[in-house]
């Protein structure tokens, strides 16, 4: 397991943890060790963040570090995170570099890194560039740092891909969590045509109970000023949330469903199949596969979507958190993509939001997590694995169940879905009681 990388980069409370601007010093000269040592032949490095004080400082000590070892950073400025992966696609670079904790609290930052291809590293590439760190402290002076703009390009990348028309008549909510979407999101919907209302534009510290993370209050504001449908984004803009013109948050199962159907109505779709994780509903899969559509389920994590994307040959797949990767327009989750899409769905099938979200039924599930004492193998817990057998066998194709244990807390986490909401929960309760008992 690795030290510094989780499952979508690194994070971490800034200067209450490892992650300060030493630490930024050091990992931008592992990165540069890494280019060097994979004979990548292109030197700059594109570097976005997004609004998070520390972001700056951050920044500032890894082109420190890049440069120390021969590499030179290319600041883009406050950004969304897919903006910085097309940027490095744009600008022919080394390597993207996007420093921020997404949608975690404005205390914490981080790092997501991007190949030259915009996509994110492998596992086995971030052990190596953690091989490489080692603790140096920074130098005190502050160096200049050149300045390259992505953002517009990027914005009129997204808009070639849909009808000027797209939103004409549509009142939109946009909530940008005080993050790296305020001058992305509501600007693009605008020119395609929507009258939009911006919630969260700056006015306090990001991801602080609102966004993506905290979608009431967009929802709140969709029927106070009966807009047609609300968004928010999360703090770096690669996830969107949902609601419909009634103020009902649309689970991110639905929002899949929807995109799915559309593109493969529409002939768009690779291979009839979409990837999803193992945490998305199984009604998403019943309801797909009426229309001949095949769901493939990866591990969580959007990187972990994308490749299972490109090993089974498909072109849109995302988690119910609300991240999706539609790889024929960009080959990371964006947020703003995202809403377009849907958007699009709804503009191509002359149906609201509401209605779309109608064609995707979810199974009833429950689930829960419970602390545990040591995390044994369930198959040497006899009464919990035996519980667990009988559950499955009893739910068959009609339900299932998710028990794993948590990779960063000593906890045990239950998922149980099934098509009757009584079934569900009896079969919850029983594995419960068995958790209870043997952890």
């Amino acid at each position: 397991m690795n030290k510094y990388f989780g499952t979508d980069g690194i994070r971490a409370t800034f200067e209450n943890s490892f992650l300060d601007e030493d630490f930024a010093f050091s990992l931008g000269k592992a990165l540069a060790l890494f280019i060097q040592k994979n004979e990548i032949q292109e030197r700059q490095v594109l570097i976005g963040r997004d609004t998070r004080p520390s972001g700056n400082l951050l920044l500032h000590a890894f082109q420190q570090g890049l440069k120390t070892c021969g590499c030179t950073g290319l600041c883009a400025g406050i950004l969304p995170t897919p903006a910085l992966a097309f940027g490095t696609i744009e600008e022919k670079v080394a390597m993207g570099v996007m420093i921020t904790a997404s949608h975690n609290p404005v205390s914490d930052n981080g790092f997501k890194f991007f190949t030259s291809t915009g996509t994110k590293l492998k596992d086995s590439e971030e052990t190596e560039i953690e091989g490489l760190i080692s603790q140096h402290q920074r130098p005190k002076e502050v160096q200049d740092l050149k300045s390259l703009k992505v953002t517009q390009s990027y914005l009129d990348r997204i808009r070639s891909f849909f009808p000027d028309d797209l939103l004409k008549g549509k009142k939109v909510v946009i909530d940008v969590s005080n993050g790296a979407t305020q001058e992305t999101t509501p600007e693009l919907l605008e020119k395609l045509g929507a009258v939009i209302k911006i919630l969260n534009n700056g006015t306090g510290d990001i991801n602080a109970g609102v966004g993506s993370e905290h979608p009431l209050m967009m929802a709140s504001k969709v029927k106070e000023l009966n807009a047609d449908f609300g968004i928010a984004h999360d703090g770096d803009g690669d996830r969107v949330i949902f609601c419909d013109s009634k103020g009902n948050i649309i689970p991110g199962d639905k929002i899949l469903g929807i995109l799915a159907l559309n593109e493969h109505q529409n002939q768009r779709l690779n291979n009839n199949g979409f990837v999803a994780t193992i945490h998305s509903n199984s009604g998403l899969d019943a309801s797909l596969e009426k229309y001949g559509i095949t769901v493939h389920r990866s591990d969580v994590g959007d990187k972990k979507v994308a490749a299972m994307m490109r090993e089974k040959g498909l072109n849109m797949g995302g988690e119910s958190s609300g991240h999706v990767v539609a790889s024929d327009y960009l080959p990371t989750g964006d947020g703003l993509l995202t809403a377009l899409l849907v958007a699009r769905a709804s503009y191509e099938k002359k149906q609201t939001i509401d209605l779309l979200s109608k064609e995707i039924v979810l199974w009833p599930s429950v689930e829960g997590s419970y602390k545990v004492k040591e995390k044994k193998p369930i198959e040497e817990c006899d009464d919990l694995n035996t519980a667990l057998l009988a559950v499955k066998s009893s739910l068959g194709k009609n339900g299932r169940v998710l028990l794993r244990y948590s990779g960063t807390e000593p906890k045990i986490r239950l998922l149980v879905e099934a098509i009757d909401q009584n079934i569900t929960q009896n079969a919850y309760d029983r594995l419960a009681k068995a958790i209870d008992k043997c952890l």
